[in-house]
């Protein structure tokens, strides 16, 4: 029966790459997902130094000055294929290998097979974040098993060093990297400091990891660009690609190469608008729901480490709330939230299969807190009550066949939205009057 279900499994994967194959090297000529996207990925230094250049610098390098249709297709699809192959891997790697837990982790909304069936997310810049950490995943499993002490410390070295490039590399990718998949790979980096004492490089490269991304964060920051800018990147790319882009106005900057010359005080304005639309609902319903299906992953595939089930739910817990609180702010600076969950979901998944028994802890949050207000507030540090994660975890046993029918059916009927929906909200009728007071402001900014 459990060979039947890892097969049917396995053909959920083929599904959702052949879904994808579909929507891009099916036909590499054309674009079939969304031009704000595309655009994203033609971002270069052709103007200068600025953040997310490094994806269209080197696409020129591969295409000279003509169209990237297929070039970016290529680069997509190939993305999605590794990190579809990378979670399987290290899913297979771990020791109960429920295949309940790897279709569910498959199905969950902003999930691998929602992103292809729903035509999302996996053409954002993003994936390449996630395929690093399902490397980072891959080998801190390899290291964990193997048995041969030279061999083991070699592995370790070269994931250390391959976490640094990251800490460097990615920021110049999308600045999103320090908050979206950098706290799983440094949690990881944190662990090998942990496994090999002796060595105090692996030590250093925790910290070192932390200052790269403070540095990478602030010089993207610095360097953010201008409508100036997003105006030279625009009549710099090929007329095939700005007609692609922005048909109705090629000559207009348009998509994510218009988002360059946008203000920090634009960007925090979304959050604002996200209340005044009544969205916090629809995002807390499906923070709720794919933390939910991440339990039951967990309790699912957890199995067979020699933990009592509380304990081990507890310290894995302990690690999603950890990406969580770390991926905030974005939440902030950006109102893509569906693909901010998607990313939290997508780097907790990775870590949990390569860490089943939970020997990767999170820092103790508590110690940023003054000494005479912590034991205040220490309740607020323990991430589930005893006695509600006990519960959890015999209703998880008791009613398993019911529990997996019911998040079957939340993972087929609902799809968080990348960013933008339209509710009624009773704030609606305060969205002209705030307005009259908001845009004088900000023109004056």
């Amino acid at each position: 029966m459990k060979r039947t279900c890892s097969w049917l499994t396995y053909l959920l994967v083929g599904a959702s790459i052949s879904l994808v194959w579909a929507v891009t090297m099916s036909n590499p000529g054309h674009l079939n997902w969304s031009p704000w996207a595309y655009s994203e990925w033609l971002i270069s230094y052709n103007a200068g130094f600025i953040r997310r250049g490094i994806s269209g610098w080197l696409i020129s390098l591969v295409n000279g000055d003509g169209a990237d249709v297929a070039t970016v297709n290529l680069l997509v699809f190939a993305n999605y294929a590794m990190l579809s192959l990378l979670m399987v891997s290290v899913w297979a790697r771990s020791r109960e290998r429920s295949p309940a837990a790897l279709a569910l982790a498959f199905l969950v909304p902003g999930g691998l097979f929602q992103m292809a069936i729903g035509n999302a997310f996996f053409f954002r810049k993003e994936i390449v974040f996630h395929v690093a950490l399902g490397i980072d995943c891959l080998l801190y499993s390899a290291i964990v098993r193997s048995t041969v002490m030279p061999r083991r410390l070699r592995a370790a070295r070269f994931l250390a060093a391959f976490v640094l490039v990251q800490a460097v590399a990615l920021p110049l990718l999308h600045e999103s990297y320090a908050f979206i998949s950098f706290p799983a790979a440094w949690l990881i980096a944190r662990r090998l400091a942990a496994m090999f004492p002796a060595q105090p490089a692996f030590a250093r490269v925790v910290k070192v990891s932390v200052v790269l991304q403070v540095v990478m964060f602030l010089m993207c920051a610095a360097f953010k660009g201008n409508p100036h800018i997003a105006g030279q990147l625009w009549h710099m790319l090929a007329p095939a690609d700005r007609s692609l882009i922005s048909p109705g106005t090629p000559m207009v900057p348009g998509g994510g190469i218009s988002a360059i010359g946008w203000s920090t005080v634009f960007n925090l304005s979304g959050v604002a608008y996200l209340f005044m639309a009544g969205q916090f609902w629809v995002w807390g319903f499906a923070g709720v729901g794919i933390a939910a299906i991440l339990v039951l992953v967990t309790l699912w595939n957890g199995g067979g480490y020699g933990l009592a089930h509380e304990e081990m739910l507890r310290r894995h817990l302990a690690q999603l709330g950890f990406l969580f609180a770390a991926s905030l702010p974005m939440y902030l600076l950006g109102i893509d939230w569906g693909r901010w969950l998607s990313s939290v979901s997508i780097s907790y998944l990775l870590l949990f299969f390569a860490d089943g028994p939970a020997a990767i802890t999170v820092p103790d949050l508590k110690r940023l807190v003054p000494r005479g207000l912590r034991a205040r507030i220490a309740d607020a540090f323990v991430v589930t009550p005893p006695d509600v994660m006990h519960g959890i975890v015999a209703s998880a046993a008791r009613h398993r066949k019911a529990l997996f029918l019911l998040a079957l059916f939340f993972c087929l009927t609902f799809r968080a939205p990348e960013c933008c929906v339209t509710l009624g909200s009773p704030f609606y009728r305060l969205k002209p009057m705030l307005e009259q007071i908001v845009k004088p402001a900000l023109h004056g900014l």
